[in-house]
């Protein structure tokens, strides 16, 4: 018989495959994690460097704004001194005021940048400059009478400006080319690195599918196995139970055999061996009586002690083997031994028997006579009950019955308990014709058992006819009776 075996916690190579497998699984999830991490700090590259494409673009239109506003502040500076027009005063003042906020965030742009620090540092000194020029003249022209402006040195300030905001141009045009390199640079290193990333992971996660995969299909191998070992292992048990419950039964009926031929021995050898007892000494006592009155009182005695002795044998005749269940049936034997035992016991009782309950199987008459005695016995030592109400009845090929008491009960642990011989004895009969028991508490207390087993019609036997007693008999009968024949003619005559 083949046997399915799970995987020993300390066979290394049964446990290698789910070994491989958590680490594939662990390392999917490392990758996992990494790619995650990478994909965050080329996300963060990526900002940073759009970030500085976006402030050098800031950067270059914050120049052309500052060199807009000088623009825009020579050409006011010109138009009022020709028109004295306070509109154009008004012009070159707002571009006056708005120049060194354009220099402030210029300034801070390029603050990363020291050559475009410089450049912004020499237009801020030319704008200055100017501006202190272009003031000087304003202030002349606006004179009362008008004064000579002092001398115009535009045209050296347009020189040095414009060089240092084409530096600053250039600069920041520089900038941007290699800003611009190192975004796309930094977006194509993370497409690649996302790329590989997402490759490793799902290779990792194609090996740890086909490892789980595997796993799970020696898991079922094994399954199946464990359950083929598991079914043969129940078949085994199932055969052992019936081979146990054949025994049982066997023993059961070797014992009650062997109890009806003691029972069958104290009736027909030793009864006979007293019965003939009794009449010697009846007949001495009688002779005797006249002329020996004190040994015919001794006579007496003995004659006293030899009833007691049949009827002894006639009670352990009675328990070994009930003759009345033989001679009369099953329901008599119960209705007869249930008053007997009420009235020893003090219990009101109630037997209701329906069917024909004679008509059975050889041993299952007996089994359950012993099982109702057992059932009552454990009523009178342990129920305290004042009342029992018991029945029994056919049908078909089982025979049912029940017998409920009103006392105590009895509890789940004194039913488990190890060494409940009599429930365990109750139990075995009962199975040991394929039946069915149940314990339960009454309506009104009390214990309930309720069995059933079953009993098919016994085997009719052909009759063998005992020549001496002229009767017909069964084989067993004929033999049992020739024997009590045999040893009644052996009993010495009187």
């Amino acid at each position: 018989m083949s046997s399915g075996r799970l995987p020993s916690r300390f066979d290394l190579g049964a446990w290698a495959s789910p070994f491989v497998l958590w680490v594939t699984f662990l390392l999917a999830l490392g990758l996992i994690a990494a790619s995650v991490v990478l994909d965050i700090a080329n996300d963060r590259a990526l900002a940073a460097s759009n970030a500085n494409v976006a402030r050098t673009l800031e950067a270059l239109e914050k120049v052309r704004q500052t060199t807009n506003a000088i623009y825009v502040a020579e050409s006011a500076q010109h138009n009022y001194i020709l028109t004295h027009s306070p509109a154009y005063l008004a012009t070159y003042k707002e571009m006056k005021d708005l120049l060194p906020k354009r220099l402030a965030e210029s300034a801070a742009l390029i603050s990363d940048d020291p050559v475009q620090r410089a450049n912004l540092d020499r237009v801020r000194a030319a704008a200055t400059r100017r501006f202190a020029e272009m003031d000087a003249s304003i202030q002349a022209a606006g004179a009362s009478p008008p004064v000579a402006a002092p001398g115009d040195e535009g045209t050296s300030f347009f020189a040095e400006a414009r060089s240092s905001i084409q530096s600053l141009l250039n600069e920041e045009g520089r900038l941007l080319q290699q800003r611009r390199g190192l975004a796309a640079s930094a977006y194509l290193q993370g497409q690649a690195v996302t790329l590989a990333s997402n490759a490793v992971i799902a290779f990792a996660l194609i090996a740890f599918y086909l490892l789980m995969r595997r796993n799970l299909r020696e898991r079922d191998m094994a399954l199946e196995a464990l359950e083929r070992s598991n079914a043969a292992l129940e078949r085994r048990v199932t055969e052992r139970t019936n081979e146990l419950s054949q025994l049982s039964r066997h023993l059961l009926n070797v014992r009650e055999g062997e109890k009806k031929s003691i029972a069958r021995d104290l009736h027909d050898e030793f009864g006979s061996y007293l019965t003939a007892i009794n009449m010697d000494v009846s007949r001495v006592r009688d002779k005797i009586a006249a002329a020996e009155p004190e040994q015919s009182a001794r006579l007496d005695r003995t004659l006293g002690l030899l009833n007691h002795a049949i009827e002894m044998k006639r009670r352990l005749i009675s328990d070994l083997r009930p003759s009345i269940l033989d001679n009369l049936g099953l329901g008599a034997a119960l209705e007869q031994y249930i008053d007997d035992w009420s009235r020893y016991t003090g219990i009101s009782t109630t037997f209701r028997h329906e069917g024909d309950l004679d008509t059975a199987e050889e041993g299952c008459p007996i089994a359950i006579f012993r099982v109702f005695q057992e059932a009552m016995n454990n009523v009178a030592k342990h129920s305290q009950a004042t009342e029992v109400v018991a029945s029994i009845r056919r049908e078909g090929d089982q025979v049912v019955f029940e017998i409920a008491d009103d006392g105590i009960g009895i509890s789940d642990e004194a039913r488990s308990r190890p060494g409940t011989h009599g429930l365990l004895g109750i139990r075995e009969r009962v199975l040991a014709y394929n039946g069915h028991l149940e314990f339960a508490r009454g309506p009104r207390g009390g214990t309930v058992i309720r069995a059933s087993v079953v009993c098919r019609p016994a085997t009719v036997r052909a009759p063998t006819v005992d020549a001496e007693a002229g009767e017909a008999s069964s084989p067993a009968e004929s033999a049992g009776r020739t024997s009590a024949d045999n040893r009644t003619r052996a009993l010495p005559s009187t």
